[in-house]
């Protein structure tokens, strides 16, 4: 990279040394080129809202995590470092003063005993993957929370109405039994949802969030040897409580509170006593996993030390997160470990309890499915908090000679590198841009200028491929919506009784057979006991006994092959293989139905996802359902083969 390159780098800073153009990084150390830099070089920059174009300071009070502080802009300035020769730095100041500012959601004031900042690049300069570094020196004195994190520019820190269902969500599986803690919400933005990219923002049956990376938190105490910084990955949904080492512990080598698998430390140490909240806790906005390392009894306030993140790869192709501080390696974890966890969370052994209780406690399983390597577009965050985890408001100390209670955080720089550039807040396969506009009282005041109106986005093929194979898995996941939404409407259709299909699912599938195929299909014209069977109205009694009926007996029952569009007889306990399988010309890891037409297997696992009833044992009972559905609606148009449910 040389100097015109440097140039026409919209969001470089000019100020950017050669030395710092390129990194190299991940595997094999490959090149990565400068994407965006602030070196904070201008003591007359102000980084209130609409008056800088990398940086938006806040005006809100922080009520998150019980906080202490009003962010303020004016309390964000570049100046000279008085503590450090020549550096130019930003200068985040903490100032025990009582402060009114407005709550998140705007419709009131809150009163705090302390004045801060935080400064986000959200909405503005957003990156997908790659290289961020910060190097800063942390406030001197106890109980301050300065912060150097990313976070998924679809939710906005501190604005908790648009991270709630978002934070720290990073999940794309439709698992409809998925357990959450008891007060936990859901994903906001499901991939079991259909979605119109057009009218929402969002890619159809796409899961979303607003995952959190921190680069450092750290906890600066008094004497500061004994300060230690925290590095992690926050996501949702969290592992069974099973792998949660208890608070204070270490993971065990095996068994019940082993936690993650795979992760690897440096000069780090696994967590700091804390995992996320323990299951059962009381937590409104989430509880995520917190997976990270520390660095204990080490000093950060008396000078520069620098933090990295290399976020690199995912979705299949082995990505990788690592956490250096400088230079060093503090930890790191790659996709794997992201893996599906289940455990048996039994306290019984079978029969011990006696019965079916007993029973029912042996079987007992808990499990997290496979959590998507975080790919959101992400934006930086720079801030001073007043820390809950550090001792609080009741830690901060107090000057010997009575002076004012206060302190600064210095940033003398923030850099960006990538491989493979991709830069903006709104990619082709995970948009942001249209749901925040269609969702802004969750975000405060809009971001000004944006981003876009700043710097070009840039984003690579690989990202339009992705969004493509994205629209491609939607299309059939809608199929299987669709044949679901028809199982459903069987539900009301006149011609099934649905009742009946449930009375028949409680009962061994041997017997089911003989009462569908004795009772649930009746062909019209039938002869019963008491002469030719008429098809029965709606909200009528079932026909009389003795009618012929051909659910399984595709074969015997004339018509049946024509409305299946089947080409043998089906068996089971449904007309399953009747109708999905038996199609000419569909290959045999295929399955087929008059409607869906020729789709693969794999497809059809989705049934059990999306439809009712929730305790459906089999997929081959639930494609009975669909099948009744889709025989039923055919017909509606094939008088001449009118069979009817009763």
């Amino acid at each position: 990279m040389n100097a015109t390159a440097l140039a026409s780098c919209c969001w470089c800073d000019l100020a950017t040394p050669p030395s710092a153009w390129t990194t190299a990084a991940g595997p094999g150390l490959a090149l990565h080129r400068l994407v965006f830099s602030d070196e904070f070089n201008d003591p007359s920059r102000s980084f209130a809202n609409g008056e800088d174009p990398k940086w938006t300071a806040l005006h809100v009070a922080d009520t998150a995590n019980e906080g202490k502080t009003v962010y303020l802009p004016e309390q964000a300035t570049v100046a000279l470092d008085p503590e450090e020769p020549g550096v130019s730095a930003l200068r985040i100041a903490t100032v025990y003063e009582r402060t009114t500012g407005p709550d998140p959601s705007g419709t009131r004031q809150i009163t705090m005993p302390f004045r801060s900042a935080m400064l986000q690049s959200w909405n503005k300069f957003c990156f997908t993957g790659g290289v961020v570094e910060f190097r800063a020196r942390m406030p001197h004195g106890s109980g301050y929370w300065p912060a150097l994190w990313l976070f998924g520019n679809l939710g906005r820190a501190v604005y908790q109405s648009s991270n709630t269902g978002l934070w720290p969500w990073s999940y794309d599986e439709c698992d409809a039994d998925l357990a959450l803690a008891p007060d936990s919400p859901p994903q906001r933005i499901s991939a079991c949802d259909d979605h119109d990219l057009d009218v929402d923002g969002l890619h159809p049956f796409q899961g979303r969030g607003a995952t959190e990376i921190d680069a450092a938190e750290v906890a600066v105490r008094s004497p500061s040897a004994t300060s230690y910084a925290v590095f992690s990955l926050q996501i949702s949904p969290a592992v069974p409580a099973y792998f949660k080492p208890a608070i204070g512990s270490l993971p065990a080598q095996r068994g019940p509170g082993s936690w993650y698998s795979g992760l690897k430390y440096g000069d780090g140490i696994a967590g700091k006593g804390w995992y996320g909240p323990p299951w059962g806790a009381s937590c409104p906005t989430g509880c995520p996993d917190t997976i990270s390392a520390s660095v204990v009894d080490d000093v950060f306030d008396e000078r520069y030390r620098t933090y990295r993140v290399e976020l690199l790869g995912g979705g299949g192709e082995g990505g990788s997160l690592r956490w250096l501080l400088d230079g060093r390696l503090v930890w790191s974890l790659d996709e794997s470990a992201l893996g599906a966890y289940a455990v048996d969370t039994s306290a019984q052994r079978p029969g011990e309890a006696g019965g079916e209780a007993g029973r029912e406690a042996a079987s007992r399983r808990e499990r997290t499915p496979a959590r998507a390597f975080p790919r959101e577009p992400m934006a930086l965050i720079v801030n001073s908090a007043i820390g809950t985890w550090n001792g609080g408001y009741g830690a901060i100390d107090a000057p010997a000679d009575g002076g004012p209670i206060g302190t600064a955080f210095h940033v003398d720089w923030v850099r960006v590198w990538q491989s493979e550039v991709n830069v903006g807040c709104d990619p082709p396969d995970y948009p942001t841009a249209k749901y925040i506009r269609s969702n802004e009282w969750r975000y405060g005041p809009d971001a000004s200028p944006l981003g876009s109106e700043t710097c070009p986005e840039i984003y690579p093929e690989s990202a339009h491929r992705h969004a493509e194979q994205i629209v491609a898995r939607a299309g059939e996941r809608r199929l299987a919506a669709a044949a679901v939404a028809a199982a459903r409407r069987a539900r009301n259709l006149p011609a099934f009784n649905w009742s009946r299909w449930e009375e028949v699912m409680e009962q061994g599938e041997a017997r089911a057979a003989m009462q569908l195929k004795a009772a649930l299909w009746t062909p019209a014209g039938c002869v019963g006991e008491g002469g030719p069977v008429a098809a029965p109205a709606r909200g009528s009694a079932p026909p009389a006994k003795g009618c012929c009926a051909g659910l399984l007996a595709c074969d015997e029952t004339p018509g049946w092959r024509e409305v299946c569009g089947a080409e043998s007889a089906g068996f089971g306990v449904s007309c399953f293989a009747a109708v999905h399988v038996c199609r000419p010309g569909c290959p045999p890891s295929h399955a087929t139905s008059p409607d869906l037409g020729c789709a693969p297997s794999s497809l059809w696992s989705e049934l059990l996802l999306l439809a009712p009833p929730a305790d459906s044992r089999t997929l081959a009972l639930l494609a009975a359902v669909a099948c009744a559905a889709v025989a039923a609606r055919r017909l509606r148009s094939q008088p001449e083969a009118a069979v009817r449910l009763v």
